[in-house]
Order: C-alpha cells, then structure tokens, then sequence
C-alpha cells in the first residue's frame, strides 16, 4: 500500500495546531533556531514601548498612549513577520521547501496583511508538491486557524478600545460592557491571548470600569440629594416669597380700595389677608378702620338714595297724567336688557346650524326642472344628481330589499317644479318606503327602516295655543219689575275650547298618528314632549311658529260718540203779581193770603208762583176792595227743562249745567210797584239763550283677537223698589227691597282678525244708559201704617247691535241718530194780547229750537307687539 507522502505530512501539522499555545515564538524558535537571534534583538528594540507607565491604572491609560502602543504592538509584529519571510526565502534558496512554509505561515499568522507571506507560502506549496495549497492541506487547516485567531483578536483589541474610549468619556456602564464582553471572548477563545493581551489585563480594567461606574453612581446620587435638597429650599423660599408677596398685594388693593371709597371692597380684601394669616395685626387693625368708614358711607348712600327714592316717586306721579303716545310703550331701559330672550323652545335646542344643509335645501328649492321620466329611482336620483350638482346617494336597502314596482316612478310634467317639491311627491308615491334625507354633504335615498333612527327628545311650549280663553259678560241694564219686560244678558261663547287649537287638534295637525314606533308625542300642563327625528322637529317647529303667528295679535278698538248740538232759547213776559202786605209801614196790602178761586185748584192751593195780587184796590171802610193777578204760564216747560226729548244723559234738571239743552231760567228780572191808593205791581221777565257744543265720548279697549271683551264707566244707583209686609203683634212692618240701576256707557267687542291681517271684523254692542233724574216717587199706604214711598226710576237706553268690518287703522260710521226739538209757545189775556203795543204788557212768548246729532264712531287697530318694539340697531330706539 502506497501512501502519498503530502498525507503522511498532514498528521504531524495537524497535531501541531491542535497543541499550538499563546506562545508562537517559542515555536518558532523551535522550527528556526536561527532566527532566535534575530528577533530576540527586534523584541528588545521594542520593548520600551511595550511597558505601561509606572504607576498608571489600567482605567487611566491616556489616549494617545494607547494608540502609541497598539501602533508599536503593529510595527513589531509587522517586523516579525518581515523576518520571518526573509527565513523563508532563504529556506527556498536552499531547497528546503517545508521549512520555508512553516517560516511563510508563521510570517502570515503576524501579519495575516503581508502579501509577501502569502505569495511565498503559495511558492513554497508550489515547489514543494508541484501544486497549489488546497484546503486539505495541514498548513491550510493551521492557515485558517491562525486567521481565525487574528480575527478574533482583533474584535477584543477593538473591545478593549471600545472600553478605553468609554473609560475616557466617562461612560464607565459602556465601558464595563465592552471589558465584560472581551473577557469572556478571551475565555472562550485563549489562544487570542498575548503578552499585550491577556486575562489578567482585562480583568484589571473590568475591576477599574465596574469601581468607576459604582464610584460615579454614588457620585450622582450624592448630586441629586444636593440638587433635591437645594431645589426644595428653593421652593421654600420661594412659596415664602410669594406668600409675602400676595399679603403685600393685599394690602396694596386694599388701600387703594380705601382711598378711592371703595370700603366694601377694601373689606372684602382684608378678610382675604386674614385668611391667609389670621394672626396679622395689621390687617386686623386696617379691617376695624374700613369697617367703620363703610357704616359711616352707607349711612350716607341710604340717605341720598331715599331722597333719589323721594324724588322719583314725586317724578312718577306727576308722569301719571301724561296720556300714553300709542297703545303700546316699551320701557326702553328693560326693554334693551331683554332684547336678547330667546324662546324657550330655542332655548332648549341643541342642534348646531350645519350651513351644508341649508345649501343643499336652497339649492333643491331654487333648482326647478320639467319631472318627465318613468324610470327606477336609483336613475332619477342619478339625473337629479347631474342637474342640481348635489350627490345622491342610494343606500344598499333602497337597492336590494326595496321592490322594483315601488322603485318604478312615473311622472309626466309639463310645467318646471323645483326638486323638493318633486322629491316630496316622490316619497308619497312610493308611500313612504323611500325617503329623501340631507345629510353628510349630500341627498341620501334611503328606506322607512333606515330613516326611522336618531330620534331626539325635545320641549315645546304650546300654552299659548291651546290654552282656554275666557269671554267676559256684560250686565244687562235693564229695571227690572214685578211683571215688567226683562232682557235677557247676550250670551256667550260657550263652544270656545282654545285660543287656536285644541290637545286633540294639534296632535293630529302634527300627524302624530302617523308616526312609527318609537316616535311619540303628548301635550302635559301646556308643554309638548316629542320624541323624534330631529327633520321632523324642525317641521313641528315650523307649524307651531305658523300657530303662534295670530296668538299675540290683539285689537285696539275706540268707539267715538261725538254728540253735537246747536240751540236757541227766548222767553220774554210781563206778569202782574207780587204785592205784599206791608201795613206796619203804613201802605196797606192783602199779602199773599188771599187765595183765588182759580178753576180746577183746590182751595187753599195756588197755581203758578204764589198767591200775591198784582192790582189792589180798596176804599177806607173796606166796603170795595180789588183784587187782580195776572200770570202767564206754559203747559210744558220751554227748553230742554219740559224731558220731552232726553239726548245721551239728559237729566231733566233745570239748570244749564247739567243738561244738554237750554232751559229757561236765569236772564233779566225787572220788578216795577206803585203804591197809591191803587197798588200795581208788575214784573217783567226777559231770557235769550244759544248753544254751540261737540262732545266727544271715547272709551278705548285692547282686547286679545277673537275673545269678547267689555268696558264699563257707569253710575250705580240704589232705590227702593218695593216693600215686604211683615206682620207681627197686630202690626204691620214695611220691610224695604233695595235694587240697583245702573246708568252710563257700556261697550262689549268681540274682534277677529282676517288671515291677512289687514281688517278686523268685530261684533259690536255699545250700550248708553241715561237714569232720568230725579227719581220719581209713589206713596202708598199699609192700611192703618203709615204710608210707604217706592221709587219709579226712569232709564233711556241707546243700543247698538252689529257686526262691521274695519280695515287696520280704519275709522267706521257704525251708527247714530239726530235730535230736533223745536218750541214756540205764548200764554196772555185774551183780546189784550191782540192790541198792538198793549199786548207786550198783557202776554208770555217763548220760543225754543235744538239740533243735536248722536254719531258713533269704530276704529280698530290691530296690536302686533313684534311691530312696536324699539330697534337699537339702527337707533329708532331712542
């Protein structure tokens, strides 16, 4: 068996790798005793540089020294290899090829960099077997290893530089890693180790990095206790400073509060300082100063302001006079505080205003197109979509579950109709099942189920709607007697249920009927409570805003009753009456005791003035005497004295005053006597009256839109109006029964107003009552009583009963009547009164003509408070 002698040379190269130490030169020296010389010289010439400092802690190497020595640690093994290529190339000139590559591997294990190593072990191989070095060859195998072990050096020399770098910058954690790391490399791997670079080295600086990382981190904690401790007597000091600032600011305010009069205020300040520090003496002794400066100034405001109280209570008064400048005044001063009320139904709304939508509606509003198609509504969403650029989008629902025959739209239109309109009629085709909903920036088409979500719950208050209106009644004026004629009061309207609408009413104007579960609504003490979408809030605040337009209308309505009169008044007479009896003065005279016979007279009663004679004739013994009187009278009384023609509260009375014609009284009173042995007395009466006069009656009412309303300004008046008879012990005890007249001007409206609300139409029943005075009177007896006295008032009544239409602001001719009472009346002695010049002496003419003209006037105003309010804006307010 022939074995090639490259394997027998595999062996011993292969045992001498696995028995190789750190110790390369020693087996260099073996392989080459030669060269021992040689490189003992060049280790000597290197080995100052090798040596660290005296004294110099492996932590403390200096930077520049280390790089020196691992320069000086390269620069030697780079001479060793040159030696040991030199051997090798002499060991080539002698032919001893085996020798040479063990020189060249040895060279190439220092310097793995030298190319000279390389291409000689390659010429060594080369002579030695004829061929290249494979990886089968021992000196491969030791080629490779050394490689390895150069390469693993070199990561713990970079290791240690890393750690060395650390240790310089102060991050001994990194460093201890670094060290760590290269000392279980080198435990690993002992053969990297060297004379530079060994276990006991790198435990040495681990020691000197893990000692530096502790000594640092007490190093910190130490500084952080300091910091720490030093930051809170910082914040300490700090808060005291504040504290001692807040106290000074305190008082600061305090006294500028002070000194500008603001006591109160100063107070309140103080007792803030000494809430902060209750044992201040200062702040005690300056709250005790302000305390007494505040008493002493509100006793002096309270002073000033009840005579600011005085005065504007005087101010108010002598206001109260002045007559109102429209039917409406606001206060402007409160008015301008409330200006910015808001309803309640505002108030509560929590929606916020998406502009979005209301440019998608207007958008649908103003877009108007000719609605020809018969299509499915995905497609006339689409169209519709391209003709107002609004996107439609169609739910899945609408697509799928919805039927075809329900989705299929026919309409045929020849006029433009805008989108809203068309898509409301679209949702009343299909009856509901599809629906058109803005949202989200677009029109989404979606089902019943779909749209039956998102309901909210909101408050809406209704009062004024539905809420009972009461109508006020009017008495009747009437005397009502025993069997006399008695008018029933007008009757009122009793069906009223509401203001507008009823519970029920709204209710079903709102369509709640219609709703889907769980949409609801009821109406408690006068607030809606809705539990729904919240488009469909907005459409029952739309209605209820629509309700609420005529509910705070009212009607100012004034009636005029301007009477209007133009009289005349003569009455001129002679009458020869009024001799007395003066004969204690020596002139003789019957006086007035004598009664004359006069026809249909009882005796003892007189007819006219008095009993006097105006002619008196007699003859010393008495034998003759003449008696003669003359006395021109008149059946009725001449003027408005005779109650033939009472006109809007005529009394009847004799004076001027309270009349409202002309009466004959007052005027020239001439008395003419002569006293002879005939006695002539003549008394000569003269009146001319004239009367020019407009009354004017206006009672003014604001009354609320469609209720009745009255206005009463009237006198009540007692009488007895009859007697009860009681009977005990044989006697007989009228008891009286006292009633009630009333006389005045009565008014009693009911105003509607029209939808436009440009006319009202009103009901209208004035009323004027007139008690005629004085009260006449009836005497009856109780048999053996005494007589009783019962009164027989007399009342005249103007009434009006209709229904007129009057236009905003309108004045109305609603009636009235004309008065045209003439008199001409003449009282004398016949025959005397037809002698021309001597009847003036012997008759009584009167003369008396009235015109008076009743007319009643309606004007209606209709009251819309959002009319009369001040506007601060532009300043019309003010």
């Amino acid at each position: 068996m022939r074995v090639h002698w490259k394997t027998l040379f595999l062996f011993p190269a292969l045992a001498l790798v696995s028995c190789a130490d750190m110790a390369e030169t020693d087996t260099l020296s073996a392989q080459a005793p030669a060269a021992n010389d040689t490189l003992t010289s060049v280790e000597a010439s290197l080995a100052i540089t090798q040596e660290p400092a005296t004294g110099q802690e492996p932590g403390d190497l200096d930077p520049r020294g280390s790089w020196a020595d691992i320069q000086a640690r390269k620069q030697k093994r780079q001479l060793l290899a040159k030696n040991y290529v030199s051997m090798g190339d002499a060991a080539m000139n002698r032919g001893d090829y085996e020798g040479a590559m063990a020189h060249y591997a040895d060279a190439f294990q220092l310097d793995p960099e030298s190319r000279d190593a390389r291409e000689g072990l390659r010429r060594a191989q080369s002579a030695a077997g004829g061929e290249g070095w494979t990886w089968m060859d021992s000196e491969g195998v030791a080629e490779q290893q050394s490689l390895r072990w150069a390469a693993a050096r070199l990561k713990v020399e970079g290791l240690m530089n890393d750690g060395d770098r650390a240790m310089r910058l102060g991050n001994h954690a990194d460093a201890e890693a670094a060290y760590t790391t290269a000392l279980q490399a080198l435990r690993l791997s002992p053969n990297v180790a060297n004379d530079d670079l060994n276990l006991a080295m790198v435990e040495a600086k681990l020691d000197a990095a893990r000692e530096a990382r502790i000594s640092g981190m007490e190093a910190e904690m130490r500084a952080a206790q300091l910091q720490s401790e030093m930051e809170l007597a910082a914040e300490e000091a700090a808060a005291a400073q504040y504290f001692q600032n807040q106290i000074a600011t305190l008082f600061s305010e305090a006294n500028e509060q002070f000194l500008n009069g603001f006591y109160k205020k100063s107070l309140s300040t103080l007792d803030k300082i000494l809430q902060m520090d209750p044992f201040n003496a200062e702040a005690k002794q300056l709250r005790e100063v302000a305390n007494e400066a505040w008493h002493k100034q509100t006793e002096v405001s309270q002073a000033r302001r009840f005579r600011q109280n005085w005065q504007e209570i005087f101010d108010e008064m002598k206001r109260l006079p002045v007559p109102p400048k429209g039917p409406v005044e606001f206060d402007l001063d409160h008015w301008e505080k409330i200006k910015d009320r808001k309803p309640i139904d505002i108030a509560v709304e929590d929606d916020v205003f998406d502009p979005e939508v209301a440019r998608i509606q207007d958008q649908l509003n103003t877009t108007a197109i000719q609605p020809r198609f018969d299509n499915p509504v995905e497609e006339i969403a689409e169209n519709l979509a391209a003709l107002t650029n609004v996107n439609f989008i169609v739910s899945r629902a609408v697509r799928e579950d919805v039927d075809e025959d329900v989705k299929q739209i026919s309409f045929d239109h020849s006029k433009d109709m805008p989108v809203a309109q068309i898509l409301r009629i679209i949702e009343d085709q299909t009856g509901g099942e599809i629906r058109f909903l803005i949202r989200n920036g677009g029109v989404h088409v979606i089902s019943a189920e779909e749209s039956n979500t998102g309901h909210v719950l909101r408050n809406y208050e209704v009062r004024s709607i539905i809420r009972r209106l009461p109508d006020y009644e009017i008495p009747e004026v009437t005397i009502s007697g025993s069997g006399g004629v008695e008018f029933e009061p007008e009757p009122l309207n009793e069906d009223r249920e509401a203001t507008l609408v009823t519970e029920d009413t709204l209710l079903t104007i709102l369509g709640v009927d219609d709703w889907e579960d769980p949409a609801t609504a009821q109406i408690q003490e006068g607030t809606l409570i809705v539990y729904q979408q919240p488009e469909k809030h907005s459409e029952i605040r739309s209605i209820l805003d629509d309700l609420r337009q005529s509910t705070n209308t009212s009607v100012e309505i004034r009636v005029r009753f301007l009477k209007v009169e133009d009289s005349f008044l003569q009455d001129i007479g002679i009458d020869f009456r009024g001799l007395g009896n003066q004969a204690t003065q020596g002139i003789d005279g019957v006086g007035t005791n004598v009664a004359f016979d006069d026809f249909g007279t009882d005796p003892g009663q007189y007819l006219g003035t008095d009993g006097s004679a105006g002619l008196y004739f007699s003859e010393a013994d008495n034998n003759l005497n003449i008696l003669g009187r003359s006395e021109n009278l008149y059946d009725l009384a001449l003027g408005a004295g005779n109650n033939s023609s009472s006109f809007l509260g005529d009394t009847g009375a004799t004076d001027d005053t309270s009349s409202d014609g002309l009466t004959n009284s007052g005027g020239l009173s001439l008395q003419w006597a002569l006293l002879d042995d005939a006695e002539v007395e003549m008394i000569l009466r003269a009146v001319q009256k004239s009367k020019r006069s407009e009354v004017v009656t206006q009672p003014s009412l604001m009354v609320y839109n469609a209720t009745r309303a009255t206005l009463t300004v009237a006198n009540q008046v007692s009488y007895v109006s009859d007697f009860d008879v009681e009977i005990a012990q044989a006697a007989s005890i009228a008891a009286p029964i006292v009633r009630v007249i009333m006389d005045g001007v009565f008014l009693d409206v009911t105003p509607v107003v029209s939808s436009d609300r440009r006319s009202v139409s009103i009901d209208l029943r004035p009323t004027v009552a007139t008690l005629v005075r004085p009260v006449r009177t009836f005497q009856t007896s109780l048999g053996s009583g005494s007589p009783v006295t019962i009164m027989l008032p007399e009342v005249e009544l103007q009434k009006i009963r209709t229904r007129a239409t009057v236009p905003d602001g309108g004045t109305l001719l609603v009636g009235g009547f004309k008065v045209i009472d003439q008199q001409d009346m003449e009282s004398g002695i016949p025959f005397l009164n037809n002698i021309p010049l001597l009847s003036f002496f012997f008759q009584r003419q009167g003369s008396y003509e009235s015109y008076r003209r009743l007319v009643i006037l309606l004007t209606a105003r209709i009251i819309i408070p959002e009319e009369f309010a001040p506007d601060f804006e532009d300043g019309s307010a003010y």
